[in-house]
């Protein structure tokens, strides 16, 4: 199952979207309006709805659930908490990025706090997720390619990169793998977790 969750910041949902089989498409608070807008319909809707309309969201949602405006968790992390026992092999989301930037910080810390779940972060310009493993990346319609370590003594190697490493010890708010451009494909090597950001 591949579980595509459409949030309420900058909208890209119809630009991006492709319908697949065994997908659950969920509105996030506000981005249900964008899925319904689009001419398709939330499996689930969920949120504190303190930004979008309630009763059309209602209206055109197979499954509405509400929370309290006050809570521990923002919206999309409630989302993400709800389909963890789902165990999807991928989670898509859309609109995450754009407006406040308190709310795409949050974002990024839901990607990395609930990594197992294979997120991605798409919009516009740019895919956001988290390379685990050493991997290959073949050139695509992505011109750059940056990555940051999300902890100290992060040590990585890159091959088939305009600009390659070996062995270098990537620490945290270090940007020297800042806009790399892979010329044919790209090998990443690495022993921790690393925040991957493709941008046109």
């Amino acid at each position: 199952m591949i579980v595509k969750l459409v949030c309420a910041g900058d909208d890209s949902f119809e630009e991006l979207y492709l319908p697949e089989e065994n997908e659950l498409l969920i509105g996030v608070d506000a981005g249900a309006l964008s899925i319904i807008e689009a001419g398709y319909r939330p499996h689930i809707a969920l949120g504190d709805f303190d930004s979008g309309n309630l009763m059309q969201i209602a209206k055109h949602s197979d499954l509405l659930l509400i929370y309290p405006s006050r809570k521990d968790y923002g919206d999309l992390e409630l989302a993400v908490r709800e389909i963890i026992a789902l165990k999807p092999k991928k989670v898509l989301v859309y609109n995450g990025t754009g407006g406040r930037l308190d709310h795409f910080l949050a974002t990024i810390n839901v990607l990395v706090r609930y990594s197992e779940l294979n997120i991605e972060i798409l919009d516009r310009e740019n895919s956001i997720c988290l390379l685990q493993e050493n991997t290959s990346i073949k050139k695509s319609k992505y011109k750059y390619l940056s990555l940051f370590a999300l902890e100290d003594e992060t040590i990585i190697s890159l091959q088939g990169f305009k600009y390659e490493l070996d062995n270098y010890t990537l620490m945290r708010f270090d940007n020297l793998c800042l806009s790399n451009e892979i010329i044919s494909i790209g090998k990443i090597k690495t022993n921790k977790k690393l925040l991957l950001v493709q941008s046109l």
